[in-house]
C-alpha cells in the first residue's frame, strides 16, 4: 500500500502525459492544413498565370468520413480551377469505391490529373476502376479526371501549350519519364506530377520546371526530422515536405492528408496546398532560375471528433477491426475470404484431376495480376472444360503476360503440365511458359522457360515433367516448391486477344 502511495505521482503524470499526447496525436489526424502560395517569375506562370491550383496527395481513402468531406468542402469555397493528385488514393489493399465517389465530387473547369503510388498496386486488380467502365474493357466517357501512366498531356489554355506528365510510381520503380516525355514540345512548360520525390534528380535532367510530389507525410511524426540526421533511412525521406529547387526545376512535396504504418500523425499535419502562379519578368532569360516564392499563413481547419474517428485514430495493430466497431470497409483479402474458400471447395473437388485454373469462377480473375490496358473475362467462348475459358487482352509491350497468383505448389505427383489456348487471331505468334521453383528467385538461368509457336485456332500446350530444368544450369525444378508460373508475349507489337482455359497436371 506504501508502495502504491510512493508511485502514485508517477502514475498521474503518466496518464496525463498519455492524455497529452493521445489529445495532440488525434487533433493533428483529424485536422486539416490549409496553404496558399504565389510563385512568381515561372515559366509555368505563362500558360497558368491567374488560375488556382489545388495539389492533394496519399489521401489513403477508407471511406468517406469526416476528413474527406472537409476537404471537399474547401475545394467547394477555393473553387481550384485545376486539381492534382501524386498517389496513393487507397488505403493498402483496399478497395477503389471510396475513392471513386470522392473523385466525381471534383468538378474543376480544367480538370483532375493524377499518377498512381505505391498502394495502388498493393490491389492493382481493383485499379481498372479508376479508368474503365465496370466490368468492361471500354473507358470512361467524358471523364473530367486522367490518370497518367508514364504519359503526358497537353493542356491548352488560352492559346498557350503547358505538358502535364505523370509517372508511374517511382516506390514499385514502375516509373519512366523518358517514355512520358516521348510526346511532349520541349518548348512548352511543364508540370510533372510522381508520387514520391526521388524523380527529383532525373526530372532535373529532364529540364522539367515544376514538379509536384507526396509519399513521406512529411515524416508523419515530428522526431523523423531528427531520426534521418542519425540514423540511415529511405533515402526519399530526404524530402520531407516543402519546396526544393535544382537548377530550373522547382519541386514541392505534399504532406498529404492520410496515414501509413502508424494511424495517427503527431506534430505534422495532413495538408492541401493551392498555388497560383505569375509569369516570366518579360526579357529575364534566367528568370526560371531564380523563382520567387510568397504565401499566406496557414489555416488549420479541426475536422470535429467522433468515436469512429477515435477508434481509426488509435487502431495501431488493428485490434478493433476483428470487433466490428471500425468505419473501414472491410479488408480486401477479408471481403474475398468467401470467395477464396469457395475457390478452395472447387479446388478440393477437382483434387483428382489436379486442375491449377479452369476459368469458372470470378474469384480465380483475382488471382491474376491486372495491368492498366490489360483485360480479363470470362467467356463462354472456346471453352475446353466447364462453360468457361479466360479471355485476355495482352497490350504492346516488352513482356506483356500473365502471373498466376495462389498456383498449387507441389507438382511431384504428375507427369505433364498442360493448357488449351485458342488463338482468334490468323496470325501466328510466340507465346512464352516460365516456371519458378523456390530457388529461382530473379535470375534467367536459374528458372524454367519455353517458347510455343500459336496457330490460328485452338493449340495444346504439353509440357513432361521430366523437361523442366532451369535454363542454363540444367537443374531440375523442385516440382514439390513450385513457386509461379507466367505465361507472356516477348516484344508483342500491337494488341493481342487470347483464350486460355482448362490449364493441369496430368
Amino acid at each position: 500500500m506504501k508502495l502504491f502511495k510512493h508511485k502514485r505521482p508517477f502514475i498521474i503524470i503518466l496518464i496525463a502525459l498519455l492524455f497529452l499526447f493521445a489529445t495532440k496525436a488525434y487533433y493533428d489526424t483529424n485536422s486539416v492544413e490549409i496553404k496558399h502560395y504565389q510563385i512568381e517569375n515561372s515559366s509555368v506562370g505563362e500558360v497558368l498565370r491567374g488560375l488556382k491550383v489545388a495539389h492533394l496527395s496519399d489521401l489513403h481513402i477508407k471511406n468517406i468520413g469526416a476528413t474527406e468531406r472537409k476537404i471537399l468542402e474547401i475545394l467547394e469555397v477555393e473553387t481550384p480551377d485545376l486539381i492534382f493528385i501524386t498517389g496513393d488514393f487507397i488505403n493498402f489493399e483496399g478497395p477503389y469505391e471510396p475513392f471513386t465517389s470522392f473523385l466525381t465530387q471534383l468538378k474543376p473547369p480544367f480538370g483532375v490529373y493524377s499518377a498512381l503510388g505505391n498502394t495502388e498496386y498493393s490491389n492493382e486488380n481493383g485499379s481498372c476502376t479508376l479508368c474503365h467502365e465496370k466490368k468492361a474493357k471500354s473507358l470512361k466517357k467524358k471523364q473530367n479526371y486522367i490518370f497518367l501512366r508514364n504519359a503526358s498531356i497537353p493542356l491548352r489554355i488560352d492559346g498557350k501549350t503547358i505538358n502535364i506528365i505523370g509517372v508511374d510510381d517511382p516506390v514499385d520503380k514502375k516509373n519512366n519519364l523518358r517514355k512520358a516525355l516521348e510526346n511532349t514540345n520541349s518548348e512548352d512548360p511543364s508540370i510533372l506530377l510522381a508520387h514520391s520525390p526521388e524523380v527529383f534528380e532525373e526530372a532535373s535532367r529532364f529540364g522539367i520546371d515544376f514538379l509536384l510530389c507526396g509519399h513521406n507525410h512529411g515524416g508523419q511524426i515530428f522526431i523523423t526530422k531528427l531520426l534521418r540526421k542519425f540514423i540511415p533511412l529511405d533515402p526519399a525521406l530526404e524530402f520531407l515536405e516543402g519546396f526544393y529547387q535544382k537548377g530550373k526545376l522547382l519541386m514541392y512535396v505534399s504532406r498529404g492528408i492520410g496515414t501509413s504504418y502508424l494511424p495517427f500523425r503527431f506534430g505534422v499535419k495532413p495538408e492541401i496546398t493551392f498555388f497560383t502562379f505569375t509569369a516570366q519578368q518579360h526579357g529575364n532569360t534566367a528568370a526560371h532560375l531564380s523563382w520567387s516564392i510568397s504565401n499566406t499563413p496557414p489555416i488549420t481547419i479541426f475536422t470535429g471528433f467522433n468515436f469512429s474517428n477515435l477508434v481509426e485514430t488509435f487502431n495501431i495493430f488493428k485490434i478493433f477491426d476483428s470487433l466490428g466497431i471500425t468505419s473501414a470497409p472491410p479488408h480486401r483479402n477479408t471481403a474475398t475470404q468467401q470467395h477464396r474458400s469457395t475457390a478452395t471447395q472447387q479446388h478440393r473437388n477437382t483434387a483428382a484431376q489436379n486442375i491449377l485454373f479452369d476459368f469458372e469462377s470470378e474469384s480465380e480473375l483475382g488471382k491474376l495480376n491486372w495491368e492498366c490496358h490489360k483485360w480479363f473475362e470470362l467467356s463462354e467462348e472456346h471453352a475446353t472444360s466447364g462453360k468457361h475459358s479466360l479471355r485476355v487482352t495482352l497490350p504492346p509491350g516488352q513482356y506483356p503476360g500473365i502471373n498466376f497468383e495462389g498456383i498449387k505448389k507441389d507438382w511431384s505427383k504428375s507427369n505433364y503440365f498442360k493448357m488449351d489456348i485458342f488463338n482468334p487471331s490468323e496470325e501466328e505468334f510466340n507465346f512464352h511458359v516460365r516456371i519458378d521453383d523456390n530457388k529461382s528467385g530473379l535470375e534467367y538461368a536459374n528458372r524454367f522457360d519455353k517458347d510455343f509457336n500459336l496457330k490460328p485456332g485452338p493449340n495444346h500446350i504439353s509440357i513432361p515433367m521430366s523437361s523442366i530444368q532451369t535454363n542454363l544450369r540444367h537443374r531440375s525444378l523442385d516440382l514439390k516448391r513450385i513457386k509461379g508460373m507466367t505465361v507472356f508475349l516477348i516484344k508483342n507489337t500491337k494488341p493481342r486477344e487470347l483464350y486460355l482455359d482448362n490449364i493441369r497436371l496430368e
